[in-house]
């Protein structure tokens, strides 16, 4: 049986936060592969700040892609085209409020640092930032072509050096394919975190959404 055409199309997308209509800054927060955006909003709580909107897209089946990270990009879809399709529905509902692009950070973990990621080089533009957390690029990065501009937005990429579910060429490779956009990139690997997020990243992501509030 063929998948559905846009599979994330029916998604909720959950809010927390600042009500947009007096909202200065967004963050879409993308879960990872079985998990869900309410856990995520928890997380969220750790770099919240006054005046900030918090929306969170759930995947179909907890899962943005079905495959691995480093399968043939053809074959993510169409689920990576419906995935990115319902970021760009968080990032309306964001302009709704008055908040551009380049005030909205795209964050992800695992699975969803992919989605933030495969947003920033198909919909380049200025963000207020990107941060990708024990995640990647889809696909054979290196074999990629990559065009437009990301206009200086700030990303980060964190990962463990022993993270179990993405490799550190594939960061490596992710950093890479950013900068060539022109965002201004900052790739940690921490030792022995594994497949999580820790203190360091939830301070630069608060920073992130700090700058935004300036």
């Amino acid at each position: 049986m063929s998948p559905p055409a846009d599979p994330h199309a029916d998604g909720e997308l959950l809010t927390a936060g600042a009500p947009p209509e007096v909202a200065k800054a967004a963050v879409v927060l993308l879960h990872g592969r079985g998990d869900s955006a309410s856990n995520l909003l928890r997380l969220a709580d750790e770099f919240y700040q006054r005046g900030v909107l918090l929306l969170a897209p759930e995947a179909e089946g907890r899962r943005w892609f079905p495959w691995s990270p480093a399968a043939p990009l053809d074959d993510q879809e169409p689920w990576r085209s419906s995935a990115v399709g319902a970021v760009e529905r968080a990032l309306d509902v964001a302009a709704d409020a008055g908040i551009a692009a380049d005030r909205c950070v795209l964050f992800g973990f695992s699975q969803g640092a992919a989605l933030a990621g495969e947003v920033a080089v198909s919909r380049p533009r200025r963000y207020g930032g990107i941060a990708m957390l024990a995640g990647g690029l889809l696909g054979d990065i290196p074999g990629r072509a990559f065009t437009g501009s990301l206009d200086g937005t700030p990303a980060f990429l964190g990962v463990g050096d022993d993270d179990p579910n993405v490799s550190l060429d594939r960061v490596s490779a992710s950093a890479a394919a950013l900068e060539s956009l022109d965002a201004s990139v900052t790739h940690r690997v921490y030792d022995g975190l594994g497949h999580a997020i820790n203190d360091d990243e939830v301070a630069v992501v608060d920073g992130l959404v700090a700058g935004l509030l300036d």
